[in-house]
């Protein structure tokens, strides 16, 4: 029951106006930079791409693996966190060698994955 009313929650329209940041590969990468940065440009950006559904497979795909990830940077245990960082690192790598940006393998200082 929770699960569901949590889920409403997310996708109500009536939260707020979801807007639509993602519509290519290129702003896919350039919102999970922002992502990683801690600089998305409006408080519920993130909440927009993660939780609903794309219409394109591609970016369909990738917000599905990386919501995969979400129970992790939840987690207790430190190690859960640095693993699902490590793992959304590799996502965006990949999806960055498709269209030819360079890998990251170091965030920012300031990041917001990394605070407790």
């Amino acid at each position: 029951m929770l699960a569901r009313i949590r889920r409403w929650l997310r996708q109500s329209p009536r939260i707020h106006l979801r807007e639509e940041s993602v519509h290519d590969l290129k702003s896919c990468l350039s919102l999970l930079d922002r992502f990683l940065d801690g600089c998305t440009k409006y408080p519920l950006e993130w909440d927009d791409f993660i939780s609903w559904e794309h219409e394109n497979p591609g970016i369909e795909a990738i917000r599905d693996r990386i919501a995969a990830l979400e129970p992790l940077f939840f987690s207790k245990d430190d190690g859960d966190k640095q693993r699902a960082l490590s793992l959304f690192i590799d996502e965006r790598n990949k999806l960055a060698a498709l269209i030819g940006v360079p890998a990251r393998v170091e965030l920012p200082s300031n990041n917001s994955l990394q605070r407790p």
